[in-house]
């Protein structure tokens, strides 16, 4: 089988917990989203909104709350298993764990404030072409960063370690 029907299968076959994970946790990404709208709204006088957002917020808090119990209980029926790297198919959940488990969590947050204070250091973001510019150079600094430097160390580390 090659890679890309590797990829097509692992797609295929996403697991339940990761579906269940993912649902409730773009109800709670919702929930900042409307809050976000609603508060510019409010803020510029359109103060009516207030019960659309009351409405929206607990319709999305409640459907969050639904998905992350069903998303414990499949993980309280499957258990937890033994993760091996090397079998993983997917390169950026393959990178994404070896640098939470030599860096930990904060590792991402970290190479997030650092690439923020890079652009801002050196992209000149007063004239409007280059607001654009800095858009894509955040993204495209994160990713360098994250998935290539970042992980060049920690799979060094991780490996030596595995030894």
């Amino acid at each position: 089988m090659n890679k890309l029907q590797e990829v097509k299968e692992a797609m295929k076959n996403t697991p339940p917990e990761r579906l269940a994970r993912i649902e409730y946790q773009s109800h709670f990404m919702q929930m900042l989203g409307v809050t976000a709208v609603c508060g510019i709204l409010i803020f510029q006088g359109y103060w009516y909104i207030i019960f659309a957002f009351i409405f929206s917020l607990g319709i999305s808090y409640s459907q969050g709350i639904g998905a992350y119990q069903k998303y414990r209980t499949i993980k309280a029926l499957i258990g937890e298993k033994e993760y091996d790297v090397e079998k993983e198919i997917s390169p950026s959940r393959k990178r994404t764990y070896i640098i939470r488990e030599v860096f930990g969590r904060s590792a991402g947050w970290s190479v997030l404030i650092v690439t923020i204070f890079l652009n801002l250091r050196y992209v000149d973001y007063s004239v409007w072409y280059t607001k654009i510019l800095f858009s894509f150079s955040l993204i495209i600094t994160y990713i360098i960063f994250y998935f290539f430097i970042i992980y060049w160390f920690a799979s060094k580390l991780y490996y030596r370690r595995k030894k």
